[in-house]
């Protein structure tokens, strides 16, 4: 078997009930309340970590990370969001990607 490895990250507005983006953007438009990231990785064992860390780069405050396993061995989208109880601050934003706790990626997006 192939080994673990992250097909595409994407940043959108929604995902549908497979974790797959929808409508992608890397700007969303003041007043936006939730940003979502899907990622598209292949051969995912339960031996196999991904966790996101969200951060707003105005002020370098870490907003939140979150860790995924799964219990079987599979391909497919995993989906992670992040929610402002009224909305994001203007400014930009990253989201740092890492696989079995190595950084993978870092991407930017903004809220104007």
């Amino acid at each position: 078997m192939e080994p673990v490895s992250i097909d595409s990250i994407t940043l959108s507005r929604d995902i549908d009930s497979s974790y797959a983006p929808i409508d992608p953007a890397e700007v969303f438009p003041s007043g936006t309340s939730i940003v979502y990231v899907s990622i598209k990785i292949n051969n995912m064992t339960p031996e196999d970590r991904l966790t996101v860390t969200w951060y707003y780069m105005e002020t370098g405050e870490e907003l939140n990370t979150n860790d995924y396993t799964t219990g079987e061995t599979g391909s497919g989208y995993i989906g992670f969001s992040i929610t402002s109880d009224n909305s994001f601050p203007s400014g930009n934003y990253n989201v740092e990607v890492y696989l079995n706790d190595e950084l993978y990626e870092t991407r930017g997006f903004s809220v104007e």
